[in-house]
This record gives C-alpha cells, structure tokens and sequence, in this order.
C-alpha cells in the first residue's frame, strides 16, 4: 500500500482522543461511602460488565472512525510493490515528445502539439517531488530544446511554450529511445533512479513499422521495459482528408536566362475521400517582390490514394538564385501544402580559352579553339553585338600567365601541350576555389605529362588516366576509317550534360557523330568521378570529377576536326552549352535538401573572418555565423538548424555578395500518411514491449495515479467512516439511559 498523502497520517494520533475521553469519563465522579446505597450497588454490579462492554465498543467505534478518516484523506493506494513513506527511490523521467510535422494536424480547434504540450505539463504535475526529468523532441533526429536532465520541473513546464516547437521532420521514435538508453547508461542521477518513459505522440504507423526502424529496435525497447515503466500518449485523432505535395521537379537542372522551364508537381491524396477542384498555386519569387499572386493556378481532381501530376512553366530573366514555390489550398494539416524549390539561373559566365597552336587567325580549321567559341558563344547573324550567356576570351597558351583566372568562370585547354609548373599550381587553386577547367585532348598531348601533372600523384585534377590513343586520322583523298557513334541507350545519356538527348526527338544526333581517333580514357576509382559520354563500344569518350567546389571535364578528342566529326555536329553545341552551364555551377554543394540536413556552403578564403547571415524560415529568424578554412584554398559555412521547411537565405556582410537561397522540404511521402497503429499491434509486433497506453480522451492524470502507484482506496475508507458514525449513533441511542 503506498499513500498520495502520507503527510496526514500524522494525525492517526487523533484516534486517541475517544480512548481519553472514556478514560476521563471513568473519573469523572469521586466515590463516597453511603450505607443506604450498599443494597444498590450490589445490584448495579450484576449488570457492570455489560456496561463496560458497551462503553469499550462505543469508544472503539469512534476511534476506528478517526482512524478511516485519517486514511481516507491520506488517499492510500493498492500496487504490487512497497512504496511506504522513505522507502520508495528517486524517480527519474524521461518525456518524449513527438514535434514531427504530421504533429501539426488541426482538428478545427488545436493541432495535435498543442494537446501534446497541455499532456506533457500534466506529466509533470504528477511526477514525484525532486524528481530528475528529461524532455526530448523526435522527428528526423532527438533534441534536447531545454538542455540537461533537471528537478527543477516548474522551470521546465514554464519554457515548455518558449522554446519547443513544430518541426517539419517525419517521425523516427527509435532515434528518440536510444537517446533515451544513452542517458540511462550515462546520467548518475538515472542510473539508481525509478525509470519513467512518456512517449507523447499521434502513434503514426508508418514510424513504427518493423521495416522503418533500425534492426535493433525490437531488442531496445525489451531493454527499457525491463528496467523502467513506459507510457504511450497518444494524441492523435481521426485524420481522414489530407492532400501534400510530393515533389517539384524543374526539367532541366541547368538554367539560363530566357529559357523556358517547365515544373512537375507530384500531389497526392493521402485521405479516404476523392478530391474534387483542388486549387494548386504555382509561384516564383514571391516574397522577393512582396506579390502574393501566383503566377499561374490550376485545379486538379485527385481519387483517394492516387497521386496527380500538374505542370508549369515559366522563365526567367535575371540570373543568381530565385525562389520557386507551389502551394495547395489550405487543409487541416498545412505542412505538407507547400513545396519549395530554388533554381540557379545562369546570366553570365567567363570562359578563358587556351588555344594549343599559334591561333594566327580565326578560322576554325586552323586553331583548335574556332569551332569551340562559336559552340559556347554563338552570333545572332541579325544582332551579331547580342549579348550571350557565355562570353568567350582566346589566348594562345603562351600568353596564359598574363591571365588573372580569378576573372573567369571556366579555364578550357584545347590540345596545350605543356605549361610552366607555376601555371598549374594556380588553376589547381582556382578549380579548388570553384573554378570549371575543360581539357580537350589532341595530337599535341603528352599522356604521359598530363598523368605526371595533373594526375593523382600531383595536382589531382584529372578524372581519368590518359592512355594510349586508338584508330586512324582520316587523310584526304583516302577512303575514311571505321570510326565510333557516340552511345545513345538511356544508361549512356543520364549525365545532365548529356540529359537532353534522352528525348526521342533528338536522340538520333547522337548516331551522326563519327570518331576516328581518340585516346583512352581510363576513369579514377572515385565517387567523384562520372563518366559523361560514351562511345557505341562503351568506352568513355568524356570524363567529369568534382575537385573541391570547382569541377573537370576531360574530352579524348580535340575540340577541331581533326580527329572527328564532332565539331561540326548539332550534337556539339547543345553539349558545349551544357557543358559550360555545368563548369560555372561547379561542385557547389545542393541548394535543395530535405529537412534537417545542415546547409554548407563555401567562400572564398579572403572572406574567412566576414559574417555569413542566414534568414531562416520562422520562427527561428535571423542567425550569424562565421565561415572557416577549410584547408585547401576555401572557407565554409554551416548551418545545422533546419528543422522548419522553406526557404533559406544566405548574404554575407560585405558589397557586391550575391545572396544564395536554399530550400529545405519535408518528407510528404511518409508523413503524411496519418494512419495510426493500435497498441494491441505493437506489442505483437514487438514482443516484450510493455507499456500503458493512455488514449487523448482518457483522463491522463487519473490514469497515472493508477498506474504509477496503484488503485486508489480512499472511497472505501471514507465509506467506513460513515458506516462507522452510523453504527456509532444507533449504538448510543439503544444503549443510552431510560427515565
């Protein structure tokens, strides 16, 4: 039997008091010798022993009535285990609270959180005094908002409304147990402690499935079971309409001004009911120009569990970073209503071409970097002065140490034979530091030299181990060699440079391209390194690496005749162009992630001890950072806290910044699926898993009072009083004096 109250049990004491009063009664009256009273008191000594019978049950009545009241208000309880006054061991909590985004359902009155934060200061209220408590949020990770375990829980009920809040991460509960084990394992004050886990969630089923949890799931919660009581609070409710955006996809992932783009938008309908008119709002750069009008809205009819697609198209003329949003009409679960997107528009880019010959004129077919230019730059012949994406300077390679390549987006050499050890110590910097760097190939390498060079052994630009070249230069008048057709099987053209001949339209080009000669291209064993072309046999014909945040491509042809027909091909600007889109966006890391994966990005070393300003989606606001160097030519910057999906935007404290936009989006596929899992399933799903369930409309407090310390017994106490009372004043009456 354990009590709520023990303090009152002090006052057991009173049962005393009926005892005195019968012992005061007793000496109430002086006894006097009266020998006209002898004859009366033999009489009255027959009948004393009933009446000292009838006293003593009278008074013991009234004492047991004291007694039950005592009892009554100490609210006594019935459990399995001793929890007497002094005995029972400091209780240490553990309250783990579901911020995920499915979290945020609205019945029409509060979300789901808010029923979860009232249940949770409830929690408290009834946990021991002194006692050691943990508060932990889950969704993508677990999260200490309130710092180290305390027991202090006014303090933590208090900035329980300050700073714990929605997240946009989907629900991984194993994440939040084995935080719990951990501290378990690590915290003196909950190694001897008596363990309690609240786990305060709408009980998604998807983030309880044996097959969305880490392999030893099952094994960690017999742990916790074993060694500390566990309760599920499930706030959930019936959740049977919801539509989320599933994904936006440009179709194209290189983008310049002026070009048109087209977005797929993925919707489905996760409820029980068909969606009939739902409005879908397409928007780019809202809340750059303060217009809240979509850019173009469509309506759309969605069955029950079918997913839609709906497309747009826009284009854009002005480069940098621009916002791309589409949104949903409003629903009673929000978070999945919106999808976010950021697109890099390229407006202009620098090339620096090197020409590996005299470059006496401009005639293409005597320089190997003629046809080249006017791949990467074409003239408008009605506007030749038009301005083009891609603005192109030829050097011969003699001149190149007169270059500062600062000044350029992409270096490109085109059949350089050798260069000075000065000159490649600087572009191994600049492709570090985000500079693209293009290498065609010709009769003038020296595959030796460019393995020694640039190879692993030294600068570690190339992507691929120059080998021996392969076939015949055709000669004029002779009869043309057996040549090579580029690949054009859906696998050879996957690479976004070569992305765009995966169209049927346009796939025969790459038939048309002959290769005569060219070296062989053997790529690095390295997750950074892509093959980007193939030829028909399946050997590369060009290679890619990512080098710091810059990138190199490497042809095994020349960017001239000479070798192939390459040059005079469709198939040569259409990749050209792509090809330069690529080498200016460089190795830069994603601007679009999920939710809660930490954005990194990269300055330039001189802007180390500049402050990096990160606006981040609310309520978090505002943040300051400092970059740091990383080590090889670059500073980086982190941002881990991006729990909230939207959009992020990065400037830095100096002039002449252009501002970088990264968007973060939740994961709709798995949390918004709201189907619950019963209590009875997990327990067969996870056996040794014992817990108490407490429903949203049960009455948590009550519960807990049963289940922490028993049944409690005070009505039957206070039911004793009053049968007692009742026994007590018939009693007296029957028993009292006649006249």
């Amino acid at each position: 039997m354990a009590f709520l109250n023990p303090v009152l049990l002090g006052f057991m004491a009173l049962g005393s008091v009926p005892i005195i009063i019968h012992l005061l009664n007793k000496r109430r009256f002086r006894p006097i010798q009266w020998a006209a009273m002898e004859f009366l008191l033999k009489a009255l000594k027959q009948n004393s022993r009933r009446l000292q019978i009838r006293d003593l049950i009278l008074m013991a009545i009234r004492t047991l009535a004291v007694l039950a009241l005592v009892m009554a208000l100490s609210r006594p309880t019935l459990s399995g285990h001793l929890s007497l006054p002094g005995a029972r061991s400091q209780t240490g909590a553990v309250i783990l609270l579901d911020n995920s985004f499915s979290m945020a359902y609205h019945n029409g009155r509060e979300t789901r959180f808010d029923v979860a934060k009232r249940l949770v200061k409830t929690i408290l209220a009834q946990l021991d005094k002194g006692a050691w408590c943990a508060l932990y949020t889950f969704n993508e990770d677990s999260d200490n908002p309130l710092g180290d375990p305390s027991p202090n829980l006014a303090y933590i009920e208090q900035e329980l409304d300050r700073f714990v809040f929605l997240s946009d991460g989907a629900t991984h509960v194993d994440k939040a147990f084995k935080q719990t084990k951990k501290l378990f394992e690590t915290h003196s004050e909950f190694k001897a402690a008596s363990k309690e886990i609240y786990v305060v969630t709408d009980m998604q089923a998807r983030a309880w499935n044996s097959k969305h949890v880490s392999a030893d799931f099952g094994k960690l919660l017999q742990e916790l079971t074993a060694e500390s009581s566990i309760f599920l609070v499930d706030v959930g409710d019936a959740a049977a309409e919801n539509a989320g955006i599933l994904n936006i996809e440009p179709s194209d992932t290189l983008v310049t001004v002026d070009m048109s783009v087209k977005f797929a938008v993925k919707i489905k309908n996760f409820g029980n009911a068909d969606i009939g008119g739902l409005a879908v709002d397409f928007f780019v750069d809202a809340a750059k120009g303060g217009d809240e009008r979509p850019v173009e809205r469509q309506l759309v009819d969605i069955p029950s569990g079918e997913v839609t697609s709906v497309t747009f198209e826009t284009l854009f003329q002005t480069g940098g970073d621009h916002k791309v949003e589409v949104r949903l009409a409003d629903d009673r679960l929000a978070a999945d209503n919106r999808r976010f997107c950021t697109v890099e528009v390229v407006d202009e880019t620098h090339f620096l071409l090197v020409d590996g010959r005299d470059m006496r004129d401009n005639d293409p077919r005597t320089s190997e970097t003629g046809y080249l230019q006017f791949a990467l730059a074409p003239k408008d012949p009605e506007d030749p002065e038009a301005k083009t994406v891609v603005v192109c300077e030829r050097v011969p390679h003699y001149r190149l140490g007169e270059k500062n390549l600062a000044n350029y987006q992409a270096l490109v050499l085109c059949n350089v034979d050798k260069l000075n050890p000065a000159a490649v110590q600087v572009i191994q910097r600049q492709v570090f530091s985000g500079m693209g760097l293009l290498i065609f190939l010709g009769d003038q390498t020296d595959p030796t030299y460019y393995n020694q060079t640039f190879g692993e052994a030294a600068a570690k630009l190339l992507p691929a181990e120059i080998g021996e070249t392969w076939g015949t230069v055709p000669e004029i008048g002779a009869d043309l060699p057996p040549s090579r057709s580029l690949a054009n099987d859906a696998d050879r053209v996957s690479h976004p440079i070569m992305a765009a001949f995966a169209d049927a339209l346009i796939k025969p080009m790459l038939a048309q391209i002959k290769v005569y000669k060219a070296f062989e291209l053997k790529p690095a064993q390295s997750e950074d390194v892509q093959a980007v072309a193939f030829l028909d046999d399946g050997r590369p014909l060009a290679v890619e690496r990512k080098v710091g945040t810059g990138g190199v491509l490497l042809f095994g042809v020349p960017a001239t005749t000479m070798w192939s027909n390459l040059p005079t091909q469709p198939v040569f600007p259409i990749t050209m162009f792509r090809a330069a889109q690529r080498l200016t966006q460089g190795n830069r890391p994603a601007k679009n992630l999920p939710v809660a994966t930490p954005i990194r990005g990269y300055v330039s070393l001189a802007d180390q001890k500049t402050k990096v300003k990160i606006v981040a989606p609310p309520p978090v606001g505002e943040r300051e950072t400092l970059p740091e160097p990383t080590g090889d030519g670059r500073a980086a910057f982190d941002y881990p806290d991006t729990d909230r999906a939207g959009f992020y935007e990065v400037t830095l404290d100096r002039a002449g910044f252009t501002p970088r936009v990264y968007s973060l989006n939740a994961n709709a596929e798995v949390e918004s699926d709201l189907s619950t899992v019963l209590a009875e399933s997990l327990k067969q799903e996870y056996p040794g898993f014992d817990f108490t369930y407490v429903a949203k409309n049960e009455d948590l407090k009550n519960k807990l009072i049963s289940e922490k310390h028993g049944t409690e017994i005070w009505p039957w106490f206070m039911t004793l009083v009053f049968l007692l009372l009742a026994t007590e004043s018939i009693l007296a009456h029957l028993w009292a004096p006649r006249d």
